[in-house]
C-alpha cells in the first residue's frame, strides 16, 4: 500500500507541471487564433472590390483575350477556331470562324479593329463589325500581336526570330531580327514604341522606325509582353515564373515571382495596374508598386487577361472554355425621383341646420391631410457574423475560452483520480 500510495505525489506533481505548461500554451494559441481572425477583415478591406459582370462558355480553350480602353468591347480567341467579340454586357456582337487554331489576339483601344495571329503564319485583320479586311502571310507562326489606337500599326512576333510592323492596309513597314524565336509583341497606342520578347530570354524595345532602344535580360523565355498607352510602362512574364515591370528606359521597377507559372499578362492603358493569369487558376492584379490588390480563383488555367483604362474592367479566359469579365467600378445607387406634389382637394362640408355656421362666425378650418409614415423600429438582432467582425471574434473567443475551461476541468478531474 505504501508503494502504491507513493505513486500519488508523483502523479499530482506531474499534473501540476502539465497544467502549468498547458495554461500558457492555451493562452498563446487563443491570442494567435484571435489575431488571425482579425487579419482577413483588415486585409480584405485594403483590396480592390471586383464584381463578376458575366461569363461566357466558348467551344474550346480560350487562348487569348483583349479589351478596349473603355471596356465596351472584348475580343477573345478560342481553340474552336473562332474569334469572338463581346459587348460590355457579355452579349456576342459577332464571331469570325477562322477555321484554324489562333495563337494571339489584339483589339484597337477604340474597338475599331481586331487583329489575330494563327498557326497558318498569317495575320488576320478584322473591322469592328467582324468583316475581314485583309490577311498577311508572314511565313512563320505568329506568336504575339499588338495593335495601335485606330489600327494604323500592327506589330507581330513570329517564330522566325522576327518582329514585323505592318500598316493599316497590311503593308510591311519594317522587320527586326532577334537572336531567338520571337514569342510576344505589344505596341503603344500612338504606335511609337514596340515591346517584344524572345526565346533568348530578352525583352526588345523598339521605336516606330524599328530601331533598337534597349534590351532587358530575364532568367527565362519571354511568354508575353504588355505596354501602356504612352509606352512608359512595360509588363513582362517569363518562364522563370516571374512578372516584371519595366519603365520606358528599360529599368526594373519591380518584379514578383510565382510558385506556379504565370501564362498571361496585361497592363492598364494608364500603367497603374498589371493583371497576371496563372496556372494556379488565379487572376491577379498588381498596383504600380508590385503589391497584389486583388485576386480571383477561376475555373481553369488563366491563359489570357486584359485590362481597360485605369483598371475599371478586367477580363480573363481559361483552359475550361470560359471568358470572365469583372468590374471595379463603385456600385451605382439608383436615383430616387423627388416626391411628386399631390393636390389635396378642398374639403366638402355637409350643410345642415344643425351645423350651419352663424353669419360672421368663422367656419371650421380645414385640416391638412398628412400622409402617415410607417415608423420602423429597429429591433436588436444578431449582428453580422462575417470573418473579422467583432461579433465573429467574440463568438469564437467564447468557444475557445469554453474549450480552455473544459481542458482545465479535465486536468483537475484526472488529478483527483
Amino acid at each position: 500500500m505504501a508503494k502504491r500510495g507513493g505513486r500519488y505525489p508523483c502523479r499530482v506533481h506531474g499534473s501540476h507541471e502539465g497544467r502549468g505548461r498547458a495554461l500558457p500554451i492555451l493562452a498563446i494559441l487563443t491570442l494567435l487564433i484571435l489575431g488571425c481572425l482579425c487579419v482577413p477583415g483588415a486585409a480584405q478591406g485594403s483590396l480592390s472590390k471586383g464584381s463578376l459582370l458575366w461569363t461566357y462558355v466558348t467551344g474550346n480553350n480560350v487562348a487569348g483575350i483583349a479589351i478596349t480602353a473603355d471596356g465596351s468591347r472584348v475580343a477573345a480567341i478560342s481553340d474552336d477556331a473562332k474569334v469572338y467579340l463581346f459587348d460590355i454586357s457579355g452579349n456576342v456582337v459577332w464571331t469570325y470562324p477562322l477555321g484554324l487554331r489562333m495563337t494571339s489576339v489584339a483589339i484597337a483601344p477604340d474597338g475599331s479593329r481586331v487583329a489575330a495571329g494563327a498557326i497558318d503564319g498569317a495575320v488576320h485583320f478584322l473591322a469592328g463589325d467582324g468583316t475581314l479586311l485583309w490577311m498577311k502571310p508572314t511565313g512563320a507562326d505568329v506568336n504575339g500581336i499588338g495593335i495601335s489606337l485606330r489600327g494604323e500599326r500592327i506589330a507581330d512576333a513570329s517564330s522566325d526570330q522576327r518582329v514585323r510592323l505592318l500598316g493599316s492596309d497590311g503593308s510591311l513597314l519594317w522587320t527586326y531580327t532577334a537572336n531567338g524565336a520571337m514569342t510576344a509583341a505589344s505596341i503603344s497606342a500612338d504606335g511609337r514604341r514596340i515591346a517584344c520578347g524572345s526565346q533568348d530570354y530578352q525583352v526588345y524595345f523598339l521605336d516606330e522606325g524599328g530601331n533598337l532602344l534597349w534590351t532587358y535580360s530575364t532568367n527565362g523565355r519571354i511568354r508575353e509582353t504588355a505596354i501602356s498607352s504612352d509606352g512608359t510602362s512595360i509588363a513582362v512574364i517569363s518562364t522563370d515564373n516571374t512578372v516584371y515591370l519595366l519603365d520606358g528606359e528599360g529599368h526594373l521597377v519591380w518584379k514578383n515571382s510565382f510558385t506556379f507559372a504565370p501564362l498571361s499578362v496585361a497592363i492598364s492603358p494608364d500603367g497603374s495596374l498589371v493583371a497576371v493569369g496563372s496556372t494556379d487558376n488565379k487572376l491577379y492584379l498588381f498596383d504600380n508598386r508590385g503589391i497584389i490588390t486583388w485576386t480571383s480563383v477561376l475555373d481553369g488555367t488563366v491563359k489570357g487577361v486584359g485590362l481597360s483604362s485605369q483598371g475599371d474592367y478586367a477580363v480573363a479566359g481559361t483552359s475550361n472554355n470560359k471568358v470572365y469579365a469583372f468590374s471595379f467600378l463603385p456600385p451605382t445607387t439608383p436615383s430616387t425621383p423627388p416626391p411628386t406634389a399631390t393636390m389635396i382637394p378642398p374639403p366638402v362640408w355637409n350643410v345642415t341646420p344643425e351645423n350651419t355656421p352663424q353669419r360672421n362666425t368663422p367656419g371650421p378650418t380645414p385640416t391638412a391631410q398628412i400622409t402617415e409614415t410607417a415608423m420602423v423600429t429597429l429591433v436588436p438582432g444578431i449582428p453580422p457574423m462575417e470573418p473579422g467582425s467583432p461579433a465573429f471574434i467574440m463568438v469564437v473567443a467564447g468557444i475557445l475560452l469554453g474549450l480552455t475551461a473544459l481542458v482545465i476541468a479535465g486536468m483537475y478531474f484526472f488529478r483527483e483520480r
